[in-house]
This record gives C-alpha cells, sequence and structure tokens, in this order.
C-alpha cells in the first residue's frame, strides 16, 4: 500500500491535451474518465487585466502519468 501512495504521490506527469473550449476540455476528460486513465488537470487564465487585451482566455490542459501516455492518446483520438 504505501508503494501505491509513493507511486501516485511522486508519478511523473505529462500532458496529453491542452484546449481553450471548455466543452471541448469536458469531452476529451470524460474519455479519459472514461477509461479509467487517471488524470489532473491545469488551467491558466490570461487577459482581461490592465493594459492586457479584451475578455479573458483559459487555457485548459490534461496531464496522465508517464506510463499512461498511450492509453490517454487512444481514448482521447480514437474513441467516440
Amino acid at each position: 500500500m504505501l508503494k501505491k501512495l509513493f507511486k501516485k504521490v511522486f508519478a511523473k506527469w505529462e500532458m496529453v491535451y491542452s484546449t481553450q473550449d471548455v466543452g471541448e476540455y469536458s469531452t476529451v476528460k470524460g474519455k479519459l474518465e472514461n477509461q479509467g486513465i487517471p488524470y489532473k488537470t491545469k488551467s491558466i487564465s490570461s487577459g482581461g487585466g490592465q493594459g492586457g487585451g479584451y475578455g479573458f482566455a483559459s487555457t485548459y490542459q490534461l496531464f496522465v502519468p508517464k506510463e499512461s501516455v498511450r492509453r490517454a492518446s487512444e481514448a482521447i483520438h480514437h474513441s467516440r
């Protein structure tokens, strides 16, 4: 059990998907969930600040453990 916890905490994660479309992000996240692939999410917001642009832009990134990259790619690009 301790080995699993250690592996989960210190796993190397790789980004497998990035989008600015929240609907697309939700779809891809659902595909990973349906395949039982663990993932982490990072969102980056920009714009709307002092002197910068109109409105806001958010980028959503999905990361999976390094050993799950192939499965994640298949789930994202080859499933419906």
